[in-house]
């Protein structure tokens, strides 16, 4: 029986799925990360260390008992990065390092509080951690906030402002790491490059992560709702906790600053934003069906099955309307699922080759060979173009 806050994919939401992680993976490559996989359950120690079971226990499920030991799924990928980290001894030469994975993750949000997809209880997160110096910080954390910024030119947002989460100096010891001096340089930090980098930004208090300040990353759709996309946090605890470090200049043992970020948040969220923002109609690129062919009658089927295979030879997501019914009918359901392109095949088309193009929301946009309209829409998928 399924059970609310744990979404079950259907192929056309896995597409989309698989079409973010694909972006998510070159844009990391081209950024110098490394990927990296991690189990789902962790020991007890692994969480104490962290600082996340005094701070986070109400937000994780409850324990499993075995052997003796106390084993948790994990509800977020830090921990596990850092003993990645923490495998081989490293040296500034080997800074900043960069690794990411979509981890799955658990997370136990109460059932008032369960959201479609905004709030759930299983998650997919485009997780990546950077260990650097303070002095490759102010770098890093630009390079972070301007991969945002070529995201949302991506999507199509237009409005954005990233909120700078500060800690209370009333609750350390409490909600926040007990390190003050530690919590004032690195606000500092952070406001700095969002001041001279021109990124627009406001405080807000007593909203920080227990180990350092963060920015949460807030976005609009295109009809105007509000969404928090994801978080950039900056960490000076876990280092500390896990024993992290590497071999500076001078021959001596350091502690990396951490820098935390989920460019495109978590599957879930980031596609229920989506879903508003395009209104289901979705660019070529990202869309799970990208063509839909459209046979006049069934004399023509073969012709049909001929531009399939063609279609799905370019990697070009495509089906047959097999159904016997006019061809108006075809092309206003094809228009109401909203699949970008619709061809459209008779007699003529047959004879010469050719598709007649209909694009959705737009009409008629000709008649073509069928080699010149893959060839169109292959670029518009490959540069992820949209309207």
């Amino acid at each position: 029986m399924w059970v609310p806050g744990w979404p079950l994919w259907m192929p056309n939401g896995t597409v989309i799925i698989e079409e973010l992680e694909k972006l998510a993976k070159e844009t990391e490559n081209a950024a110098g990360y490394k990927r990296v996989v991690t189990p789902h359950i962790a020991k007890e120690s692994m969480y104490l260390t962290s600082g996340h079971l005094p701070y986070y226990a109400d937000s994780m499920f409850p324990p499993m008992e075995m052997d003796g030991e106390k084993y948790y799924l994990k509800p977020m990928n830090c921990p596990h990065h850092h003993k990645i980290f923490d495998a081989e001894q490293k040296s500034y030469k080997d800074l900043p390092y960069r690794i990411a994975e979509y981890g799955t993750c658990y997370r136990y949000e109460q059932s008032g509080e369960l959201f479609g997809l905004m709030r759930v209880r299983c998650l997919h997160m485009n997780d990546a951690h950077i260990y650097c110096s303070k002095e490759q910080f102010a770098q890093e954390f630009r390079a972070v906030n301007e991969m945002y910024i070529k995201y949302f030119k991506i999507f199509g947002v237009d409005k954005y402002v990233m909120r700078l989460s500060l800690h209370d100096p009333e609750k350390l010891g409490q909600k926040y790491v007990n390190e003050p001096e530690l919590w004032k340089e690195t606000e500092d930090m952070v406001r700095k490059v969002l001041i001279e980098s021109n990124t627009p930004f406001v405080e807000v208090q007593n909203e920080a992560a227990f180990y350092g300040p963060k920015i949460d990353v807030q976005i609009w759709s295109a009809i105007g709702k509000e969404f928090t996309l994801a978080t950039n946090q900056v960490d000076f605890a876990q280092g500390q906790s896990f024993k992290l470090s590497f071999t500076n200049k001078d021959n001596q043992p350091e502690v990396p600053l951490i820098i935390h970020l989920a460019p495109l948040g978590t599957h879930e969220r980031f596609i229920g934003f989506l879903l508003e923002h395009y209104a289901g109609k979705f660019p070529t690129w990202l869309a799970p069906l990208q063509v839909k062919i459209l046979p006049i009658s069934d004399k023509f089927m073969d012709y049909a099955n001929t531009i399939l295979e063609t279609l799905k030879k370019a990697d070009i997501r495509a089906e047959i309307d097999d159904r016997s019914e006019k061809i108006g009918r075809k092309i206003r359901d094809t228009e109401m699922a909203k699949v970008p392109y619709m061809l459209v095949i008779g007699e003529k088309e047959m004879n010469e080759g050719k598709v007649a193009i209909r694009r959705q929301g737009k009409g008629d946009m000709g008649v073509k060979l069928i080699d010149e309209f893959v060839t169109e829409i292959s670029s518009e998928i490959k540069n992820r173009i949209s309207d």
